[in-house]
């Protein structure tokens, strides 16, 4: 990655940890404090909104560099993302229909299981793949925001539409409506941040500024917690938002920072964020059913070996895959390796 784009090369891989680290928690532990739990939901109110952020940034960015024909664009897109999308999904059925009162989900072996596993990736074989095709979506959509763009006007229309739909969304987790909704405002306003980041970023991010944010969100985050039943679900969506744009705003300062100094632990993720992405939620499924289904070990053992093994097994498949010889282009594409 270009040095001017290493602190993006950072923000990813915060991003992967954050993303590992909350899917460490495990779902059927009775015994989890309540604070743990709250944690993890904080952590979803931005980890994903900085991936779509990052995601907008990048293609604002790489269309100022060269632009590919659409069809050439779109096409790359999909075969990045169906094929681990359909191939892992169709590996992990069977699995999971054997070990299915091992499992939180509903499955069968039937054609509207396998269906609706599909078309409502909130209930594939694997949940966390919901991210593929949503974000493939919002790339369609991609080069009619970068045209909208180039009008102040109707582009503010669209980042104000694109506000009102995460605010209000369409409630259906078909085709992945619901999270294009919640998440399509990210995207967006990476597409416009992205020339005036990097021509100013030394002076937007502040360290007071990011301190305040986090400090801010955590305070706002509490206290829409304790009072959540009285809040109806849009004023819980706003609040969502703010949280998102503040802690983005503070993940993005910290990379800053470690562009500026340097990080060698984060340095090993960059180019490998994507497979960890695409690996770690399997592996650490497999550790809950053993640790905490099986042999019923406490959560404070069983969440620190999730994350662990969520981000080294993928990066110790990686470290020996990039060691072959021969790499074929099919493996790569299901693990999403560059």
């Amino acid at each position: 990655m270009s040095k001017k784009l290493n602190f993006i090369s950072y923000a990813y891989a915060i991003g992967a940890i954050l993303v590992v680290l909350g899917h460490s928690t495990p779902t059927g532990a009775s015994d989890m404090p309540l604070i743990v739990d709250k944690i993890r939901t904080f952590i979803y109110c931005f980890h994903m909104p900085l991936f779509f952020f990052i995601a907008g940034f990048l293609f604002k960015y790489s269309s100022e560099k060269k632009t590919k024909p659409y069809s050439t664009f779109l096409k790359n897109k999909l075969v990045k993302f169906l094929t681990p999308y359909f191939v892992l999904s169709a590996i992990g059925i069977i699995p999971k229909i054997l070990l299915s009162s091992f499992v939180n989900d509903e499955v069968s072996f039937s054609f509207y299981y396998v269906f609706e596993a599909v078309f409502n990736p909130r209930l594939n074989v694997w949940g966390h793949f919901w991210f593929l095709p949503a974000l493939l979506i919002i790339y369609s959509l991609s080069y009619l925001l970068l045209r909208c763009y180039k009008n102040k006007m109707l582009f503010s229309a669209v980042l104000a539409a694109s506000l009102m739909l995460s605010v209000f969304p369409i409630n259906t987790n078909w085709l992945a409506i619901k999270d294009i909704c919640l998440e399509l405002v990210y995207f967006c306003i990476g597409i416009l941040s992205c020339s005036v980041i990097l021509k100013n970023k030394a002076r937007i991010f502040k360290f007071p500024i990011a301190l305040a944010s986090v400090a801010f969100s955590v305070i706002f985050y509490i206290f829409m917690s304790v009072n959540n039943f009285y809040w109806q679900e849009w004023v819980r969506n706003i609040s969502t938002v703010v949280i998102a744009l503040l802690m983005i705003y503070s993940v993005l300062y910290l990379s800053v920072f470690l562009e500026k100094n340097g990080s060698k632990i984060l340095d090993y993720f960059d180019g490998k964020t994507f497979s960890i992405y695409i690996i770690s939620w399997p592996c650490q499924a497999v550790t809950e059913m053993l640790l905490n289904r099986v042999m019923h070990i406490h959560w404070y053992i069983t969440m620190p070996a999730m994350f662990i093994v969520g981000l080294c097994v993928p990066l110790l498949f990686l470290c020996i895959y990039k060691r072959f010889k021969r790499q074929p282009k099919f493996i790569n594409l299901i693990f999403g390796v560059d």
